[in-house]
């Protein structure tokens, strides 16, 4: 059958390209008058896999408004020639001040053929704006025309079936390298961001922890659980995840195409559903429209394929669905979290953020990224891209997550459903930190098991080390 994530693309391309192609798709808005057009908040998070290119003059790099780190540099008069350096499917996002000679050069580039093409909303302004981190560092007139080289990279596996393990240097050059790591306000992060799992499989930068955004709240549930000694109800939970949305904006849950794959298998099989599904030959965007909001009257029916083991994507989620002693869950506190997402999804829940990533596990170690200050709404926090060349990575961020774990617990206790008061605030982020500890020992031991762990410091002044 078809794989449901993956749009139609030479097939030599890994899952990740083909991931953050259907994605780019699912982004990009056409102005009136054509333009294609990515917001900041999807450019922010992009790795290595997308070229951005600004076409400002070079004293504008360098002045008040600055430059996005590790951009080419590629003046406007300059700009066709990026056609004839790379191939036509390449992924570039065009930057300008405010957006309006980024689209000239857009429409130029899609005139010449290049398909994935798009102009950066808003430009500088509406980086900046956005609380995203700026530099001036002379060093973009390295990094013009001539070097433009795309390549998406395919992951070969070693001779012996196994992982190829990352060495220390190879994670020292990933770092170093500007276009895998962008730096977010911690301000904004609260405002514009995701906690994405610690999953290797997209090129996103990432603020990763195991779960992402949906193991947090899961954890945070059943830490509540533990400290008031008595079970959240369904209704309550129910409660509890629109306030949430309300509150930060976003909720992120994952799941990967052999999960999706499996699923659609055992719902063809059901007889209740076979003759009301999508067509067989329905591809990757035809599949993700369809569970966007499934019929009404067939959403129980495929809720209960979604709450199979086999068909959770999330490797942490699934682990703690199964495990629910040695991770501190209980199974129903699991069940019941999974029934409420889909639902407030299917009511029409922007904020509730469903992401499909394909391909499987192929990571060749564990980084966690940590800071030398302690975490302020101004601390710059840099998003790292997994993606370390052809092979990816384990990312967890302790740190942050420590500081977006306080944010949690303050709003748990301001629910009064929940049976907490303020007094149990600090009890309440205690339990959160040992649990939390305890389930991302439990799912690295399973999902990581022999790979090395490396960990990168950074400096305030963005400087870091790798130990």
């Amino acid at each position: 059958m078809s794989t449901p994530e993956a749009p139609a693309q030479p097939q030599a391309e890994p899952p990740p390209v083909r991931l953050l192609r259907t994605n780019w798709v699912t982004e990009i808005r056409r102005t009136e008058s054509g333009v294609p057009t990515l917001p900041p908040s999807f450019v922010v998070s992009q790795g290595r896999l997308v070229e951005l290119v600004d076409v400002r003059d070079e004293a504008e790099l360098e002045g008040p408004l600055g430059h996005v780190p590790g951009v080419r540099w590629v003046a406007t008069k300059d700009i066709e020639r990026v056609a004839d350096v790379l191939p036509p499917n390449a992924l570039v996002v065009l930057i300008s001040r405010s957006g309006d000679r980024s689209a000239t050069a857009a429409k130029l580039l899609e005139a010449r053929g290049m398909t994935f093409v798009a102009s950066m909303e808003g430009g500088m302004l509406a980086w900046r704006n956005a609380g995203y981190a700026v530099t001036r560092d002379p060093s973009f007139r390295k990094r013009t025309i001539e070097t433009l080289a795309w390549s998406p990279g395919v992951y070969v596996p070693p001779a012996d079936g196994g992982t190829r393990k990352l060495a220390l240097s190879e994670i020292q050059g990933h770092v170093g390298d500007p276009r895998s790591v962008r730096w977010v306000k911690m301000s904004a992060f609260l405002t514009h961001g995701k906690i994405s799992c610690v999953d290797g499989r997209d090129d996103h930068g990432v603020v990763g922890t195991p779960g992402g955004d949906a193991g947090e709240l899961l954890l945070a549930l059943a830490a509540t659980e533990l400290v008031t000694g008595r079970p959240i109800g369904e209704a309550t939970l129910g409660a509890i995840l629109e306030r949430y949305l309300d509150t930060f904006g976003h909720l992120y849950l994952h799941t990967d195409t052999h999960a999706l794959n499996k699923m659609i298998l055992a719902m063809r099989a059901d007889p209740r559903l076979a003759d009301e599904l999508p067509p067989r030959e329905t591809q990757g965007p035809g599949w993700r429209k369809y569970m966007a909001r499934p019929p009404a009257h067939l959403q129980a029916l495929i809720l209960e394929h979604l709450i199979v083991p086999d068909h959770i994507g999330c490797g942490h989620i699934r682990l703690m669905f199964q495990n629910g002693e040695a991770y501190g869950v209980r199974q129903d506190l699991v069940r019941a979290f999974l029934r409420a997402y889909y639902t407030m999804r299917w009511s029409g829940s922007t904020e509730a953020e469903f992401v499909v990533l394909g391909g499987g596990h192929q990571e060749g170690a564990v980084v966690s990224v940590r800071l030398a200050e302690e975490v302020y709404p101004f601390t710059l926090v840099p998003l790292v891209s997994p993606a370390c060349g052809a092979t990816q990575m384990f990312v967890a961020h302790p740190d942050v997550t420590a500081f977006l774990r306080r944010q949690i617990a303050a709003f748990m206790t301001m629910q009064k459903s929940t049976g907490l008061v303020r007094a149990d605030r600090a009890r309440l982020y205690e339990r959160m930190t040992a649990l939390g500890e305890r389930q991302l020992t439990a799912t690295l031991g399973r999902l990581a098991k022999g790979l090395p762990h490396y960990v990168v410091r950074f400096e305030e002044d963005q400087s870091f080390g790798v130990f």
